[in-house]
């Protein structure tokens, strides 16, 4: 203590903190004034659902960045930057002590890196941490996160099906590489789910680019497995058929997308339906093979098409060879590819018999050749195509029952085959094994061959039919045999 007399009086000041300068007698040292928090120990990168393993301290301070140690306010921390969208959880507001707060429980339960937290005390400046990354905690799940969407009939389902290997809190475990497994839980239309249905996760997630269903039906639903974790079930979802076109025989019927799928339904016990079985079927099933077809022609127990490329196809009875592919006797429940390397631009099948017609319009036919209908001057059958006589060149070609007729790029009309009743429009019931014209000079866009009368039709729109007319279907009015076309009445 030091003593120093002022007028008379002695005076004792307290002995004082170094370089500071008391007054006000014995109320002590001036302490520090808080003014800011700051991080003095940042967030490290932590788990998913896992506190940050060393606990997050803040300390109040003052302007010079001293700890301000009789410091007791409450401090609060809250997510500032949030890129996984996460929920900061634990104990977010603690009473500092010694002028520090400690955080000793935080937890973050979305992965995502850059992080960030930030520190509130009431005036004070706040403070923000360093970015830091929280990892997807250990794998349990799976999680559909591209769902299905409404698919046509045997078309790739769009966008493509994704399936995430997840921990309990969603987020999606980049590191995992299991094998996933989708099947059809909910399966309305009887469907069968094709493509590539077992897939590797890469960085998590398992893409499913070409996942088809063959048959329509609403409310159909994917399950994912893998082994070890828990399943996951897609919404419902739809798939539809929308024909482009369609062709009608005696007992069964076929049907073409827009994208070239085939379906057939009807009588089967000729495997005439292409989908691998004898069953008939009463709604459409996919003709299996996964060829695309342009065009499709029901027979009377067979089917054929034929691709964009030219390529023809066949399916169903061979008796006397109608399939084409060089046998004879065998029935086919799928497609079968043609023999003989021509390339078509359009078949038709008949009763027994099929004909095609290429690019260049030279017409060609195989099958049952009784009566000739397949125009090569004989009456022998053939078991892969060929070659119809006379050098006529056709735009299509129509088999019929026994029959078989075709037209030029001119529009006039050609027919051969069978011709008890007039189906062959030439004013006579003679057969024919070659083309011969059909009478009367009509100019036709189109024809088709019936069972034993025939129709076409004129550009302008005006439709003529010739030949059996015992149930009026030659559409003029009469039960009277045609030997050559007559209008069909307006």
């Amino acid at each position: 203590m030091r003593s120093i007399r002022l007028r008379h009086t002695l005076w004792t000041l307290p002995a004082l903190a170094a370089g500071i300068i008391g007054c006000g007698g014995d109320q002590g040292p001036i302490q520090p004034v808080p003014t800011k928090l700051v991080f003095t120990v940042q967030p490290t990168n932590a788990t998913a659902g896992v506190a940050i393993a060393s606990a997050v301290q803040v300390a109040i301070q003052d302007a010079s960045g001293n700890t301000v140690t009789n410091a007791t306010a409450a401090v609060t921390v809250a997510l500032g930057t949030n890129p996984g969208g996460g929920t900061l959880l634990g104990t977010k507001t603690v009473n500092a002590g010694a002028g520090i707060a400690s955080f000793g429980d935080l937890v973050i339960e979305r992965a995502a890196s850059g992080y960030t937290l930030v520190a509130s005390s009431g005036a004070l400046t706040g403070a923000t941490s360093v970015p830091f990354a929280i990892a997807p905690a250990a794998k349990t799940t799976l999680a559909v996160v591209v769902q299905p969407s409404a698919a046509a009939g045997a078309e790739p389902i769009t966008p493509a099906v994704q399936v995430a290997v997840q921990d309990a809190f969603g987020n999606t475990v980049t590191a995992a590489t299991d094998a996933v497994t989708v099947a059809l839980a909910a399966n309305p239309g009887a469907g069968t789910l094709s493509g590539t249905l077992t897939v590797a996760a890469t960085q998590g997630i398992a893409t499913f680019s070409n996942l088809r269903i063959d048959r329509p039906g609403s409310g159909y639903t994917l399950a994912a497995s893998a082994g070890g974790l828990n399943g996951a079930t897609s919404v419902p979802f739809a798939v539809t058929v929308t024909f482009a076109a369609v062709s009608t025989s005696y007992y069964h019927t076929c049907g073409l997308t827009t994208a070239g799928a085939a379906y057939c339904w009807g009588d089967n016990s000729s495997g005439q339906l292409g989908d691998g079985t004898t069953t008939n079927r009463l709604t459409p099933g996919l003709v299996t093979g996964g060829v695309s077809f342009a065009a499709v022609s029901a027979g009377r127990y067979h089917t054929c098409g034929v691709t964009a490329a030219g390529a023809a196809y066949c399916w169903g009875t061979n008796d006397n060879g109608p399939l084409g592919d060089g046998t004879s006797g065998d029935i086919r429940s799928s497609p079968g590819l043609v023999a003989g390397g021509v390339s078509f631009g359009g078949v038709s099948a008949g009763a027994f018999h099929t004909c095609g017609v290429t690019a260049v319009g030279a017409a060609y036919c195989w099958g049952y050749n009784g009566q000739g209908r397949l125009g090569d001057g004989t009456e022998t059958d053939h078991f892969t195509p060929g070659l119809v006589a006379g050098g006529v060149s056709f735009a299509a070609v129509s088999a019929g029952g026994g029959y078989t007729c075709g037209v030029t790029t001119a529009g006039a009309a050609y027919c051969w085959g069978f011709n008890i009743y007039g189906a062959l429009g030439d004013g006579t019931t003679t057969t024919r094994l070659s083309p011969g014209l059909v009478a009367g000079g009509v100019t036709f866009a189109a024809v088709s061959a019936g069972g034993g009368h025939t129709c076409g039709i004129t550009a302008a729109g005006a439709a003529y039919c010739w030949g059996e007319n015992s149930n009026g279907q030659l559409g003029d009015g009469t039960t009277i045999n045609r030997l050559t076309p007559v209008r069909v009445v307006q």
